[in-house]
């Protein structure tokens, strides 16, 4: 047998084992989510652009937390509380998430927001869960706004 043909069967069978072991593009199965419910805290500085009616231009301190209060596979529901830090006045927000099928750390939320009278701008986070934490991204197309926040399982 020459190196090419040997070389040759080696792929074919290392691509069959790859197929028949379900690694190839076979989604995630429900259990191989991580299970990320409960409540999660973390501060963030957010920031504002320049047409922002009331903050334009500046880097707001703000704390967060998100309950996770229901999870079924990839897909999860999220309460997400936050406020400006020195204020006592809480935001709440919510919205449902899921995460990627193939790559099952990665996920996404989408928000609900608010009343319009808050200012407060409706969005969506892209993150991932990785050791033990969960590292979003908020990306609030409707007015500029963005921030990353680390957050910490509470109570766990």
């Amino acid at each position: 047998m020459t190196a090419s043909l040997f070389r040759s069967q080696i792929r074919i069978l290392a691509f069959a084992l790859l197929v028949l072991g379900g690694g190839y593009g076979a989604p995630a199965l429900a259990d191989d989510f991580p299970d990320i419910t409960g409540k999660w805290v973390g501060t963030y500085k957010v920031a504002f652009p320049a047409g922002h009616a009331t903050h334009a231009n500046q880097a707001l301190d703000t704390m967060m937390e998100l309950d996770v209060y229901k999870q079924e596979g990839n897909l999860i529901w999220v309460t997400n509380k936050w406020r400006r830090v020195g204020t006592e006045d809480w935001i709440t927000e919510y919205g449902t998430g899921s995460f990627d099928q193939e790559d099952s750390d990665e996920l996404v939320i989408s928000e609900e927001g608010p009343a319009p009278q808050e200012g407060v701008n409706v969005g969506s986070f892209i993150g991932e869960y990785d050791d033990g934490n969960l590292y979003l991204n908020y990306l609030g197309a409707g007015m500029g706004v963005s921030f990353s926040v680390e957050l910490i399982r509470q109570g766990g």
